[in-house]
């Protein structure tokens, strides 16, 4: 099941319990639901890293920040600290992505983030198995196509308030899937049905919010 729809079900059926218990008497869902709506945002990032089967760094942004409104409506610490806090994050994970804007060479190496600018990275491992690509308010785009892969791997993108493009060799089938919040992903490589059953896999996890993943052949 896809993420998405799974944490969609799982909200709608909350509401519905609620709404049961706020019209037999038991609670007022009125109140549960403005201190508790955050739990929403924890699930859905959750939610993203079970189906992923592991831990990225789209999920875990949007479980931080689901846990950083959550403790904000508790009120289970001073408020003006929670705000500080978080900014704090955001700036050290702006100082790790700046100046990294050049093309480079990794082998099976993750890729830095990229925030506020933009970056295009080529990976020609002779064996790959997992690479990380992440831009947030800026572009990044992963070159595959001199990688070779044995029989799989995986890349986990994630784009907020940016685009990521991961561009592929003809003969790799590609397997995309993810979390679109306010953002998509596309699949616009060719001949994917007409690929032999043994072609190498790509599974592609991305995670777009208010932004774009892409995998291709070529670059626009």
């Amino acid at each position: 099941m896809k993420p998405v729809r799974l944490w969609i079900g799982l909200v709608l059926l909350t509401l519905g319990v609620l709404g049961l218990l706020d019209a037999s008497g038991v609670l007022d869902a009125g109140s549960a639901i403005d201190r508790w709506w955050p739990l929403a945002v924890v699930g859905l990032g959750v939610t993203a890293m079970l189906a992923q089967g592991s831990v990225s760094l789209g999920p875990v942004v949007i479980t931080a920040i689901g846990i950083v409104l959550l403790v904000d409506q508790q009120g289970w610490t001073d408020q003006s600290i929670i705000w500080p806090t978080a900014l704090v994050v955001v700036g050290g994970a702006i100082l790790v992505g700046l100046g990294r804007r050049t093309v480079a060479d990794h082998h099976d190496r993750p890729v830095p983030m990229v925030m506020f600018g933009g970056t295009k990275v080529r990976d020609d491992s002779d064996h790959l198995t997992h690479q990380a690509v992440s831009a947030v308010f800026g572009g990044a785009t992963l070159d595959l196509r001199d990688a070779h892969i044995d029989e799989v791997a995986t890349v986990d993108a994630f784009a907020m308030f940016g685009g990521v493009q991961i561009l592929v060799p003809k003969d790799w089938r590609v397997s995309l899937g993810g979390t679109p919040i306010f953002g998509g992903y596309d699949d616009k490589t060719s001949g994917n049905g007409s690929l032999p059953p043994d072609a190498p896999v790509l599974k592609v996890n991305a995670t777009a919010l208010f932004g774009g993943v892409e995998v291709a052949n070529q670059p626009h």
